[in-house]
């Protein structure tokens, strides 16, 4: 007998299903465009094999849409709702699309891209001029692409630079993926110290968009208080804390 799936392993399997389905879609529409619009050049037997390639990955989709609708309803009644921690981290997920997409923080992070590569191309030049090897340059550039991304990767990985644009579908896609992980996330701790949770009605969001207050389970009761961290490296980032009432 298989052994059952966490609700984490589901979650993620959702998420792996949503990206699968978001390519096929984007290939269908390529591929058919190519079909409806062929090139000039293009041959009966060009046209014949797109028009298989869009079958091919309509198959796909169709199984995959199959998946995605086997999972959701595996994750049905597994996930008990806690308003006050759904709008904590709904909270969460909307701050950080918010600052992300932030026409300042685009800037910002281009900027920040422009005079990394600029570095990297002084220090390749100045490396090429003492003679150094360029497995040594490399290690060089490298270390000061990591330096740039462990401020600004939480924006480049979604960003265009040549166009300034942000890829919304999968920004989203993965902020509503680690909103649901910290949902669930916060629900395990809290069980962990007082049993299935029987009321949450005593939290409450901050100013600071922290999570407060206390949690009620069948074991006993404990305080919440959400730490966030400071800074522009960790501006997401919080750690929650419980501790028993005596």
């Amino acid at each position: 007998m298989e052994k059952e799936l966490s609700v984490k392993q589901i979650q993620s399997k959702i998420k792996r299903c949503e990206e699968q389905i978001s390519g096929y879609q984007k290939n269908i529409e390529h591929w058919q465009h190519e079909v409806d619009h062929p090139y000039e050049w293009a041959t009966e037997c060009d046209i014949k094999r797109w028009k298989s390639i869009v079958r091919d990955m309509q198959k796909k989709l169709n199984k995959e849409e199959a998946k995605l609708a086997e999972f959701k309803g595996m994750l049905e009644g597994r996930v008990k709702e806690y308003p006050e921690v759904r709008q904590f981290v709904e909270a969460w997920k909307k701050a950080c699309i918010e600052h992300i997409t932030d026409p300042q923080t685009i800037n910002d992070c281009i900027e920040s891209y422009k005079s990394m590569r600029q570095h990297q191309k002084e220090v390749e030049e100045d490396y090429k001029a003492k003679g150094y090897k360029s497995w040594e340059s490399y290690s060089a550039t490298r270390d000061i692409e990591k330096s740039f991304l462990r401020v600004w990767g939480f924006v480049y990985e979604y960003l265009n630079v040549s166009n300034k644009s942000i890829d919304m579908e999968r920004l989203e896609r993965d902020y509503k993926y680690e909103a649901e992980r910290k949902y669930n996330k916060f629900i395990e701790d809290a069980e962990f110290y007082v049993g299935e949770i029987v009321d949450t009605s005593e939290l409450s969001i901050g100013k600071k968009g922290d999570l407060n207050g206390w949690v009620v389970g069948k074991k006993g009761k404990a305080e919440v208080d959400t730490i966030s961290a400071c800074g522009e490296i960790q501006r997401f980032h919080y750690r929650t804390l419980f501790k028993m009432a005596k």
